[in-house]
């Protein structure tokens, strides 16, 4: 059993750090993480605004805030052959979804799985770690999430809005199981992105996907010019101290499924 005060005091911590605790991260990512493996199987993939809605309904049980947001996600994608190499994400007139928290972290479980998405044009493609990343002012050379607005997911057809009820209603319940049955020394998941540490941990340590992509960058790569623009232009606003204009006014307050 997992003990109310027990994860009282990591919340407790988590606010003065204002950083979630590491048993925290792993507590919401493994439940959301497996349940959604169960759930919807190879789609996974594809399920980028579910698993942010449940990360953010089981951060929202914790007592900490989030929102779940849509914007373009760029990585450097590698494969098993060294010498292929690439940008992958969603950019443009697509998307992707993620949570960020009130401490400024941004959540991405289902980036650790992008290999399988069926836009996938290789199926040698090596995975990149899924992220808890704690800072959402800098991201490495790699890597990039831009944000266009945050949302309120809902689905336009029924039979989706059903479907997300009954994953919630697992992860819930599957949350629930952990604290009442599990042990705090149980609760593993990783590894994760967090940050720079974490990505030169990783890299010395010789993840494959580290590994391959500090090779892309050494070979001169350079971030797509979408997204340079798109960068550009938030950071410009943001000095402003305006809005900046929204790349997805495509999507009109309903969330589609990629």
């Amino acid at each position: 059993m997992i003990k109310q005060r027990f994860i009282d005091m990591q919340v407790a911590k988590s606010r003065a750090g204002k950083r979630t605790t590491p048993f925290l991260r792993r507590l919401v990512a493994a439940t959301v993480d497996e349940v959604a493996r169960t759930h919807y199987g190879e789609a996974y993939p594809t399920k980028c605004v579910q698993t942010s809605i449940a990360v953010q309904r089981l951060l929202g049980r914790l007592g900490i805030a989030s929102r779940v947001w849509l914007g373009a996600f760029c990585a450097a994608e590698v494969f098993e052959n060294p010498h292929v190499a690439g940008w992958g994400g969603f950019w443009g007139d697509d998307h992707h979804a993620w949570t960020t928290t009130e401490f400024y972290e941004l959540v991405d479980l289902p980036v650790g799985e992008m290999t399988k998405h069926p836009r996938s044009a290789r199926s040698d493609g090596i995975p990149m770690p899924p992220l808890w990343w704690d800072d959402i002012s800098q991201w490495p050379p790699v890597l990039r999430y831009l944000p266009d607005r945050a949302v309120e997911p809902a689905f336009p057809d029924p039979a989706d809005m059903e479907d997300l009820a009954r994953f919630l209603e697992r992860v819930d319940q599957s949350f629930d199981e952990r604290l009442a049955s599990g042990s705090v020394e149980a609760v593993r998941f990783g590894p994760m992105l967090h940050g720079a540490d974490s990505m030169n941990e990783l890299h010395n340590a010789g993840h494959p996907w580290l590994q391959r992509a500090s090779l892309f960058l050494d070979r001169g790569a350079v971030l797509p010019t979408w997204i340079q623009q798109r960068e550009q232009e938030l950071i410009a606003a943001h000095r402003a101290g305006q809005r900046a204009p929204t790349r997805l006014g495509h999507i009109t307050g309903e969330v589609r499924d990629r």
